[in-house]
């Protein structure tokens, strides 16, 4: 069947790619301009495997404009694919497949719809999560039938990026089980119960500022939850932003200020929180974190 693919993000490429290699005739890949934002988490470009394909290169900042919903429909397509896209599509959107659209999400719906899947997964302790492909039949967020689902259990030690590995494996995993039962038309369908939903919230990169009055466990948590491929947990040296990418949680011996140094090893700084200390195994700045000094 003739496939359009949405999608601006690495996840959203290597599915095209399982797609296309399990019989998804890719007509079109709708796309950012770029060049690609290096502070959008995953962006890349898709000249290359669109070329490969034979398919038509879309860029549009607006999936719902005028111009972009004239190209797709011109392309005739039976299946669309939005896969790493940070806006709701809408009603005239959704007409122009006539197989239907189908979207993906990490998490394991109806639970967890919403924005920021994986930090939000680590920070609220979850030991297992999920990625679900489900059919988008209208405007509102991850709502659609349930086509099939992959769990992926939460390691203790989970980071960001490793989750995001884990995630991006689950998805092509996805893709490869159930795009042929798509294109023959065999695919299940199962309506999510609205009563069992929940919502996270979008994350922007303040969000990650480290708050020293916390218990060292959690700030172990915060860490882990929004580095690489995300903006980073952070903190300030006076006025330089310092970013840590890497700690984990360590004793001391006596209570200090929250957010003081209270050494400098081989490892890395320890920094004093709200209860016990973090050793900053991971730190990108300009400044030089001493002992005795004070961040936040």
């Amino acid at each position: 069947m003739r496939t359009v693919w949405v999608s601006f993000d690495t996840i959203g490429r290597e599915c095209l790619e399982a797609a296309a290699d399990v019989g998804a005739e890719i007509v079109g890949v709708v796309t950012l301009p770029g060049p690609v934002d290096p502070n959008r988490s995953g962006q890349c470009a898709f000249d290359e495997v669109a070329e490969r394909h034979g398919a038509a290169v879309i860029q549009s900042s607006d999936i719902n404009g005028d111009e972009t919903l004239e190209a797709i429909r011109a392309l005739a397509p039976a299946l669309i694919f939005v896969v790493g896209w940070s806006q709701l599509v809408r009603e005239h959107f959704l007409a122009l497949a006539r197989e239907g659209v189908f979207g993906m999400h990490p998490t394991l719906l109806p639970r967890h719809r919403g924005r920021a899947a994986i930090p939000w997964a680590i920070l609220s302790g979850l030991a297992r999560t999920g990625v679900t492909l489900f059919e988008i039949v209208d405007e509102t967020a991850d709502s659609g039938a349930i086509v099939g689902q992959v769990v992926i259990d939460i390691e203790a030690d989970e980071t960001a990026e490793t989750l995001f590995e884990r995630m991006s494996q689950a998805h092509v995993e996805l893709i490869r089980e159930f795009v042929p039962q798509l294109l023959a038309r065999s695919a299940p369908r199962s309506r999510q119960d609205p009563s069992r939903a929940s919502t996270w919230p979008k994350r922007t990169p303040a969000d990650g500022i480290i708050d020293w009055e916390t218990r060292a466990p959690y700030l172990y948590d915060w860490v882990r939850a929004q580095t690489r491929p995300y903006p980073g947990a952070f903190t300030f040296l006076g006025n330089e932003k310092v970013v840590v990418w890497r700690a984990r949680p360590v004793q001391i011996d006596e209570a200090a200020p929250a957010g003081t140094v209270l050494a400098n090893g081989p490892e890395g700084p320890v920094v004093a929180c709200g209860e016990g200390a973090l050793l900053l195994e991971e730190v990108e700045t300009g400044g030089e974190l001493t002992v005795g000094t004070r961040l936040g």
